[in-house]
């Protein structure tokens, strides 16, 4: 089930096959290329989410991918899974984790699932990637805590929502996550909390939520880019709000929304849109069914541009950390089409839900059951 207007899979189907290789002859992945030049440190401006030190602009485009299967084995995505998805036009990875997997008690980390992130990081700058660490990825029943560790959690209620498991619990595996990677510039940015479960009417409060998280990770980490999302996908966020957001700095911060808007007036900002809970009465792509009419592609625009001008206000660009339709859904290419001329328009890097889910099966699985490319994948990058 999904969350919002524009909202990533609240039921993860990130479902991971038998196999890390596929059949002769139908796979993605080309012969071992040659390694990948060295990667260099990025940052973010106030127009662009992503660029070196000379000044020179990096578009970050790719999948959502995750990289830790299970708490107790290694096994993940090998280096010709890297190399393919480069070779297909991309150049960064949303790695998506689970909290659970890596803090299974407040005391005890698992050192199993740390190993195999570091292996999949390797893997992905070897192959010339760049990371966005996607470090808790709440989703999922009792206010997205399905990935929450046992010992974190918190019981819901008026007041106490999803997010602040991460808040008042999860702060010490984020600055685990930054003391590790703090030295690495494959790692682009970090999106420490996967659409934080706070109510949208309390957005002021969820800017409060995010100078904690920011500050905690600064502690550790003064470099790498930090991506705040809104409560849920593309919620709207009032100017308001942001005067909660008082982090020691304000540098190097990105909006990220989940951009999911297919332009049906009812799952937009106008008619029907809830400001409480931040949603549409329609439903849209993310739920893997949902289509798109051409003639709504005016709409896109117009949706986009209201959190292109509250970042903007703020000083931050925007990146799109998911967006995606199901695979068959009406106007399913076009949709891909008009967005992604509308980020490029717009000179906004993006990210598609998802690498692979299901079996290969997955209405968002970039890849089938045979690790082959699906054909509309080409219109992407």
């Amino acid at each position: 089930m999904h969350r919002s207007a524009g909202f990533a899979l609240a039921a993860l189907l990130l479902t991971i096959g038998t196999s890390a290789t596929a059949v002769a002859g139908t796979s993605p992945r080309a012969a071992e290329p040659a390694r990948a030049a060295a990667l260099t440190r990025l940052h973010a401006t106030s127009a662009h989410a992503f660029v070196d030190s000379t000044g020179a602009r990096h578009l970050l485009i790719g999948p959502n991918l995750q990289p830790v299967w299970d708490a107790d084995d290694t096994d993940t995505w090998d280096q010709a899974t890297y190399d393919s998805i480069k070779a297909k036009g991309f150049t960064a990875v949303r790695m998506v984790l689970f909290w659970d997997l890596f803090q299974p008690t407040e005391a005890e980390w698992n050192e199993t699932a740390f190993a195999t992130l570091a292996a999949a990081v390797e893997r992905a700058k070897a192959a010339g990637l760049y990371v966005v660490l996607d470090c808790v990825h709440m989703s999922g029943d009792s206010d997205g805590q399905e990935h929450v560790p046992d010992w974190a959690r918190v019981d819901p209620d008026d007041t106490t929502e999803g997010l602040d498991a991460v808040v008042e619990n999860g702060l010490g595996f984020l600055q685990t996550i930054a003391n590790r990677y703090k030295d690495e510039p494959a790692i682009a940015a970090y999106d420490p909390v996967n659409e934080p479960f706070r109510t949208s009417t309390r957005s002021a409060r969820l800017m409060s939520d995010y100078t904690r998280i920011v500050n905690a990770i600064r502690a550790k980490d003064g470099v790498t880019s930090i991506m705040l999302e809104p409560s849920y996908g593309d919620a709207k966020v009032p100017a308001s709000s942001f005067s909660s957001l008082t982090p020691t700095s304000r540098t190097n911060l990105i909006w990220s929304i989940h951009d999911y808007y297919n332009g049906d007036s009812k799952s937009g900002y106008t008619a029907g849109y809830n400001d409480g809970t931040g949603l549409g009465m329609d439903p849209n792509p993310s739920d893997g069914t949902t289509g798109y009419d051409p003639a709504n592609k005016a709409a896109l625009a117009a949706h986009l541009q209201v959190q292109i001008d509250t970042a903007s206000e703020q000083g931050m660009p925007v990146w799109i950390g998911e967006f995606g339709i199901g695979n068959g859904a009406t106007g399913h290419d076009q949709y891909i089409k008009d967005k992604v001329a509308l980020y490029k328009s717009k000179g906004i890097d993006y990210a598609w839900w998802e690498y692979y889910s299901d079996g290969g099966n997955g209405p968002f699985s970039m890849v089938d059951e045979n690790d082959a490319w699906r054909s509309w994948v080409s219109l992407i990058p």
